[in-house]
């Protein structure tokens, strides 16, 4: 059953699906988004203005590709069971490449995490929300009867990161008169 009217139809539909996904890509360095979310990095409303206009260009590339694509197979398949089987294959082979992707994506989310954590000076205690995504993401339990300080002190140590001083403490003056140049 070659169609080749599906076959130019579904070709059409994955240039626009293209054009959609080309234009929604933002390249943005990993360290940058964490330090944007936590309001580290330099802030700018661009950022989130063009959120909304980038997530339907995705979900619209997407659907053109999609469609182009099964369009494309529907005019090239030849009513043959073994093509079917070969097909569910590779969709059983694309399920296990996500399920290993989205393992290693949440590892590599974790190292980040600990990363920024151990380099920036950090109050867990003032965004107990954001704390609470932080521990989520970590795995770090947290109980109805358990206090503010000791679920950041959890946290802090699912991220290797040591208790800081407050500002204007003996060990924070000490630290400030060491410094070269003070």
């Amino acid at each position: 059953m070659d169609t080749p009217e599906l076959g130019v139809i579904g070709l059409t539909c994955n240039v626009v699906g293209v054009f959609f996904l080309a234009n929604s890509i933002r390249f943005r360095d990993q360290r940058k988004a964490l330090e944007d979310v936590l309001g580290v990095g330099g802030r700018s409303l661009l950022k989130v203005r063009d959120t909304a206009l980038n997530n339907m260009q995705v979900i619209i590339g997407f659907l053109f590709l999609t469609t182009g694509f099964l369009l494309q197979v529907v005019a090239r398949w030849d009513r043959q069971w073994t093509t079917l089987i070969f097909c569910a294959g590779i969709i059983l082979f694309a399920c296990a490449v996500y399920a290993i992707g989205a393992y290693s994506s949440r590892r590599a989310f974790k190292k980040l995490l600990r990363e920024f954590f151990q380099s920036q000076p950090w109050s867990f205690t003032d965004d107990m929300e954001l704390t609470k995504e932080i521990g989520e993401a970590l795995g770090v339990p947290h109980g109805k009867d358990m206090t503010v300080e000791a679920y950041a002190h959890r946290v802090r140590q699912a991220l290797g990161v040591q208790h800081q001083p407050k500002p204007g403490t003996p060990a924070d003056r000490a630290r400030r008169i060491a410094l070269p140049g003070r």
